[in-house]
């Protein structure tokens, strides 16, 4: 059976972007059984997400198993019908320069983004995260480690490893890659409502992150890169916009009473300024310079 697929898959370009859809869509679905697995042990994994993620063992190992789950789905997919190592996805890349450029850079993007709506803004508080007195430094240390590496790159590296990393090397060479870049976008777009009401501009929030971060990815070959980005921009909203001090959070800035069409329309500005950005750097040379090993 295996080995009709991967004719099939070699031969027929149809083939190729169904498989690679089905893995990835696969990789997100895996959540849904995942998420009636918690409730079978009474978590409630749907009430637990983003700023409300509560750092307990139970979310912890669910969440983790997820990110297992979706990553192995793809391993498998590498290994069995696409014949290739993991290593081919992004890897060839300088770890710790790719993180650290690509995370300055999304806390730029996020920060840009909020200080647009805080400037716009009627009402604007900062309100200290409290750390209760008899929580020890090392304590605090240690939900700190978990919180940047356990959750904001973990969670990172999923999502960019299927669905930017893994879609963009399968199909790249045999069709347009914004074709790419939409398809994915719409499918991490409505991969973040299956623990959340639909909500109309979140999903072209979404959809325009996506697709900056396909490009980014294309044009670097870097999933350090990519993962360092999504870093970035997660860190800015838990540190500076979430309640929970194990969550990383410092601030809890609320931004009230601002015009409804800059809601709308500054996060898919900013991402466009970005998008040209990169155009640009790429007209220029610089992926080619700085990213050219992984290039092929």
């Amino acid at each position: 059976m295996m080995k009709l697929v991967r004719e099939k898959y070699k031969k027929y370009l149809s083939v190729k972007i169904l498989v690679v859809v089905i893995v990835v869509v696969s990789s997100v679905a895996i959540m849904l059984p995942i998420i009636k697995l918690a409730s079978i042990f009474g978590i409630n994994v749907q009430e637990n997400t983003g700023l409300n993620f509560k750092p307990n063992f139970g979310i912890i190992f669910f969440f983790f198993l997820f990110g297992i789950c979706s990553i192995l789905i793809i391993w498998l997919a590498q290994k069995y019908i696409h014949q290739k190592p993991l290593s081919q996805l992004g890897f060839n890349s300088k770890i710790g320069r790719d993180l650290f450029f690509g995370f300055f850079l999304g806390l730029i993007v996020v920060a840009s983004i909020n200080i647009i709506y805080g400037i716009s803004a009627e009402k604007i508080e900062f309100n200290p995260v409290i750390v209760p007195d008899n929580i020890s430094l090392i304590t605090y240390i240690g939900y700190y480690i978990y919180f940047i590496i356990g959750f904001i790159v973990w969670n990172s590296f999923i999502e960019e490893f299927g669905m930017r990393v893994y879609p963009i090397e399968k199909l790249k060479n045999y069709i347009n890659p914004h074709i790419i870049f939409i398809l994915m976008g719409i499918i991490f777009a409505l991969g973040h409502f299956i623990t959340r009401e639909f909500d109309i501009h979140y999903f072209i929030s979404l959809f325009g992150f996506s697709y900056v971060f396909s490009l980014l990815y294309f044009y670097s070959r870097s999933i350090w890169l990519v993962v360092g980005l999504h870093s970035g921009a997660n860190w800015v909203n838990f540190t500076f916009f979430g309640t929970n001090w194990k969550m990383g959070a410092l601030y809890n800035i609320e931004i009230a009473d601002f015009p409804t069409w800059i809601y709308n329309y500054t996060d898919i500005t900013i991402y466009s300024i970005l998008l040209v950005l990169i155009l640009l750097l790429n007209k220029k040379g610089f992926f080619n310079k700085h990213f050219s090993v992984n290039i092929k």
